[in-house]
């Protein structure tokens, strides 16, 4: 039996694409190659099935190495840019990403990972766009990152908290700028853990947080 792809009803051919675009992590522990791949060449398709695969593709970001933070940073930096031209493939990336996780990882996700930024923080600011990088990693209720990566979260609230809220109420009935209420802590503890619990921003953060979690 046989049948041709175009003759299957729209709704049914958007629920495969999306069924397809969903990374499958767990067959790559190892990272012997991208679990973003066949979901990006989908996005190839057309632009129906590029939006039908662009929300499974975000709900979970693995930023594994430096690389791919930079290569995400690019890609929102294009949306922007697509946004602001009122382009047809101009998405809004913040939105679907409901997980995120920093850091390098030999094996499963759980697993504690080793050294993750081959090159410091500080000597990336030049291509890490914390307006365009907040959004996204505060607007996601779950977040991975190890501790010697938290620089890149605490100016993330930073950026945040440059806003009218008011960061000395009741956190519990205010309105706060980041939606995460998990954080995983992964990887040996780091000096920057003291400056990031001690300063506004970071307590803030952390009593809104319901899930703290340390590995």
């Amino acid at each position: 039996i046989s049948f041709r792809f175009n003759d299957l009803p729209t709704e049914l051919a958007l629920i495969i694409f999306k069924h397809a675009a969903q990374p499958p992590f767990a067959q790559y522990a190892p990272f012997t190659r991208d679990p973003y791949s066949s979901a990006l060449s989908l996005c190839q398709v057309s632009k129906i099935v590029r939006r039908a695969a662009l929300p499974e593709i975000l709900h979970t970001v693995l930023l594994s190495t430096t690389r791919d933070l930079l290569a995400f940073v690019r890609a929102l930096r294009m949306q922007k840019t697509y946004m602001d031209q009122q382009h047809d493939l101009s998405f809004d990336y913040a939105s679907c990403v409901h997980m995120m996780s920093i850091g390098h990882f030999r094996g499963p996700l759980r697993s504690p990972p080793n050294s993750y930024f081959s090159v410091p923080i500080p000597e990336l600011e030049g291509e890490i766009d914390i307006s365009l990088l907040a959004p996204v990693i505060l607007g996601a209720s779950s977040l991975a990152i190890n501790f010697s990566n938290l620089n890149l979260l605490s100016k993330c609230l930073k950026h945040a908290c440059n806003s009218d809220v008011d960061l000395n109420v009741d956190h519990k009935n205010s309105l706060l700028p980041w939606s995460m209420r998990s954080l995983t802590l992964l990887g040996h503890f780091f000096d920057p853990w003291w400056p990031f619990m001690e300063s506004v921003h970071g307590y803030a953060f952390l009593a809104s947080i319901q899930h703290l979690t340390l590995l």
